[in-house]
């Protein structure tokens, strides 16, 4: 059991050094293949939710995918993570193995499928409480997990407050969503910025038509435009507006300003340009929430 455990915090590392270089998404290959541990190859999902690898007497992982067939996969308003069994038989092995991790306080990873084998992961996560009658068991990050170290017993690490622990996991959740919006947003314009056209995705960022502070704000395709960051800044500030029939519109008083070529090129020649839309029409931005927008800075 100790070797499992020193092999879970391996994988946490892992993640962590890749998430530094995938943005926080990583490929279903990837994570198939998993990684070598003392010339032991570790897999960290496969074909199953719930997935033990080769050896392991407990999971080291849950998977939610979309449009899968547990649609009680979900994180509650206080942060839980409910997660379906596997199947309708409490004692099937995968099912056990959820409660013996509950019961060890054996820290799991959660990945969660945003696109087509694109995964974002949540790490350390515990199982706390196991519900036979509702086929499920409830989950939540442990802050305390992070300081874990090869050698030390999990059951000699004080577990976090309870409030502690579900600030943790809505925080996490709220990053996952953040992410989410981003890849998505920037997939369905094929890595371009709408309004400049520029394809390296290290500078493009999903920018919000209606802010997610407000009702209408909410993380969907049709309320993201991929924009690079000096025309995310730019469209922020109300440098540039937006209208309903996608065109752009610069600020007059920048119009009239006198400075280098950026400037000229990169904001003022934008005044009455076109947007470059998703290809699907279910992606392309709401005309609404942009004539909205739009008002916003016809104000300004």
């Amino acid at each position: 059991m100790m070797e499992e455990l020193e092999i879970r915090l391996a994988a946490f590392q892992w993640l962590a050094e890749r998430e530094t270089m995938n943005r926080g998404v990583y490929s279903g290959r990837e994570l198939g293949e998993g990684f070598l541990y003392k010339g032991k190859r570790i897999t960290l999902k496969g074909q199953t939710g719930i997935w033990f690898p080769q050896g392991f007497s407990i999971p080291i992982s849950i998977t939610t995918r979309l449009n899968g067939p547990y649609m009680l996969d979900s994180f509650g308003m206080d942060g839980t993570l409910t997660y379906a069994y596997r199947g309708t038989d409490p004692n099937h092995r995968d099912n056990r193995g959820l409660r013996a991790a509950m019961q060890l306080r054996t820290p799991l990873i959660y990945f969660n499928e945003i696109h087509d084998h694109l995964y974002q992961a949540a790490w350390p996560l515990i199982i706390i409480e196991d519900d036979p009658g509702r086929l499920c068991v409830g989950a939540l990050m442990e802050p305390a997990y992070n300081d874990l170290r090869p050698g030390f017993p999990v059951d000699e690490t004080i577990e976090s407050p309870l409030d502690v622990r579900r600030y943790v996991t809505v925080q996490a959740k709220r990053r996952l969503h953040q992410n989410a919006f981003r890849e998505l947003v920037i997939h369905a314009y094929d890595e371009h910025c709408a309004i400049c056209s520029l394809h390296h995705s290290e500078l493009l960022d999903a920018a919000h038509i209606i802010a997610d502070i407000e009702e209408e704000g909410i993380p969907v395709i049709s309320n993201g435009l991929s924009l690079c960051k000096i025309h995310h800044a730019a469209y922020d500030q109300n440098f540039i507006g937006i209208d309903q029939d996608y065109q752009v519109h610069v600020r007059a008083d920048i119009l009239q300003e006198r400075d280098g070529p950026m400037l000229r090129h990169g904001l003022q020649d934008l005044n009455g340009w076109r947007l470059n839309l998703p290809i699907r029409r279910r992606d392309k931005p709401d005309q609404e929430r942009l004539a909205m927008r739009f008002e916003q800075f016809i104000e300004f």
